[in-house]
């Protein structure tokens, strides 16, 4: 039996994986080890061999998995497949290279003291833990063995969900005393909830604030302490406080803040006044990058005299007639005297910021960066400009698009990339389209309307997963392959138009049964014969 969401699976045992390499990072029910597929490594968990028949700790493999599959997120690792083998029940997930928070403190001690890195790593643990908690997981399990550094720029990655509390199961698997809540210690499952993550981050900030050997700053030790509250009524409420209280600025930061730019201000007039070389060579130095309308721009390449929006500088330009704030890019502009063109929106480069409300791209983008307006709640419109082929990974996820205009020159609409648009009602789909990746339209619970191109040949997995709304479908007779879980929750769906002469060979797309199927009249009774497709009722009237 495998479960799988990228994989084809092997005919034998013998050609699952071509390498297997034991891990020292093994658990107290469970076994790690690195193995390799295609040349790609994967993390396998693998259940000790005299667990490997307890019908519990196969119960509890299958609920991480379940759980894991559910999550779409930069700093979650991803479930990728669950399986048995001679050893017996296995999960593999996403291969992480990095220390977890605990090596790192001991290898690099000075990393968590300087106070740019703790904020970087503290706003990408509370973004992970707000997408479980808005998936209703507790984690219940917060502690720096069980969060990863990367070895390329020191993302966060949440590595092991078993641990984790949720509606759909009756039980917990466990916990680390050392950072349990109250509620834990006193095993009151039924008490759990997100103020109990909460509390772990509190013994997470103490356990960091020791090891660095200092102080945290007055912001962090003050959250510190409403976290750590036994009272878990006293505790923040919610991820989302815990990140307004890191936002909110003291009167006097704000004051100094204001006066360091006045005298910058000041100074460079002054230069200006006096002409002299050294003002020269300040205004090179700050005209190497560029900032127009609260947007700034960093030079990409100077032979082809190209640029790239890196993010938000100061304010956004204000729509006088709506009030709203709106984002406009430059098509050009000009750094130290020389012109150059916007080609490329920056990974992450409005990464949670939620005062966008309409974007404004200009022609000659070409790429738009992962997770580029991740979480951007008030971004309701967006054109997206021909030259761009691709969508990237979780571009526009969790935004507040109701509208999206997409470029006839796509081709792929890649994983999650208007995942959790929940206001997102209708989208048309250009022609010259071929692939929709993992998850890309997924739990965009508005959306009522959608048309496919003829050119469609790959639905991937959970693609429309959670779109509640839709009430019927198209598929293009292009359609060659449907990834499973495609239509999963999909409440109030009625009618699905396949115009495929012949049945998709599918895993699982539908979770529930009672769907009419409309496919050409001569191949009714091979899907009425076709595994998955039988379940429902077949109409042969296309």
């Amino acid at each position: 039996m495998i479960e799988t969401s990228d994989f084809i699976t092997p005919e034998s045992e013998e050609e699952l994986f071509e390498r297997i390499e034991p891990l020292q990072a093994n658990g107290i029910t469970s076994l790690s080890y690195l193995v390799v597929r295609e040349g790609k490594q994967f993390f396998m968990k693998q259940l000790r061999p005299e667990h490997k028949d307890n019908p519990r700790y196969i119960l509890i493999f299958k609920k991480e998995f379940a759980i894991g599959q559910r999550i779409s997120h930069p700093n979650i690792v991803d479930y990728k497949e669950i399986g048995e083998n001679s050893e017996g029940i296995y999960i593999l997930t996403e291969y992480v290279t990095g220390e977890t928070v605990e090596e790192k403190l001991a290898n690099d001690p000075d990393y968590f003291r300087n106070n740019i890195n703790l904020d970087n790593f503290f706003r990408q643990l509370l973004d992970a833990l707000g997408c479980l908690h808005s998936h209703n997981i507790v984690y219940c399990d917060l502690k720096p063995a069980n969060i990863m550094l990367t070895r390329i720029n020191n993302n966060v990655k949440i590595i092991d969900l078993g641990f984790c509390d949720t509606d759909d199961y009756a039980f917990s698997a466990g916990m680390s005393e050392n950072y349990a809540a109250p509620e834990q210690l006193q095993k009151a499952s039924k008490k759990l909830d997100t103020r109990t993550d909460i509390y772990a981050l509190g013994r997470l900030l103490q356990h960091i604030e020791k090891r660095r050997g200092r102080r945290l700053p007055s912001k962090y030790r003050s959250i510190m302490k409403r976290c750590l509250n036994e009272d878990k009524a006293k505790r923040f409420g919610s991820v989302e406080e815990v990140t307004n209280a890191l936002n909110k600025k003291s009167s006097m930061a704000w004051k100094i803040a204001v006066s360091i730019a006045a005298l910058c201000i000041l100074i460079t007039g002054w230069l200006m006044f006096l002409g002299t070389d050294s003002h020269r060579r300040l205004m090179v130095y700050m005209e190497k990058d560029a900032t127009v309308n609260g947007i700034h721009y960093k030079i990409l390449s100077e032979d082809s005299a190209t640029c790239m929006v890196t993010g938000r500088a100061f304010n956004f330009k204000k729509d006088t007639r709506s009030g709203e704030k709106n984002l406009y890019i430059k098509e050009k502009i000009e750094i130290d005297g020389k012109t150059y063109t916007t080609t490329a929106i920056a990974d992450s480069a409005f990464y949670n910021y939620i005062d966008n409300a309409s974007a404004n791209l200009p022609a000659s983008l070409k790429v738009i960066g992962d997770n580029a307006f991740y979480r951007n709640y008030s971004l309701a419109s967006v054109n997206i400009p021909d030259g761009i082929t691709e969508t990237m990974p979780k571009c526009f996820y969790a935004t507040g698009i109701r509208s999206v205009k997409l470029p006839k020159s796509l081709k792929v609409i890649k994983n999650a990339s208007f995942a959790i648009c929940k206001k997102l009602e209708s989208i048309d789909i250009p022609e010259g389209v071929e692939t929709l990746e993992l998850d890309a339209f997924g739990e965009c619970i508005s959306l009522k309307y959608v048309k496919l191109p003829s050119t469609l040949k790959t639905i991937n997995r959970g693609v429309f997963w959670k779109c509640r709304s839709l009430k019927e479908i198209t598929i293009p007779a292009s359609v060659e392959t449907i990834g499973e879980y495609a239509f999963f929750h999909c409440d109030s769906l009625k009618h699905v138009y396949n115009y495929s002469p012949e049945p998709q060979s599918l895993s699982v797309i539908f979770n529930r049964k009672g769907i009419t199927i409309h496919v050409p009249a001569a191949s009714a009774e091979e899907y009425r014969k076709a595994q998955h497709w039988k379940d429902q009722n077949i109409v042969g009237d296309l």
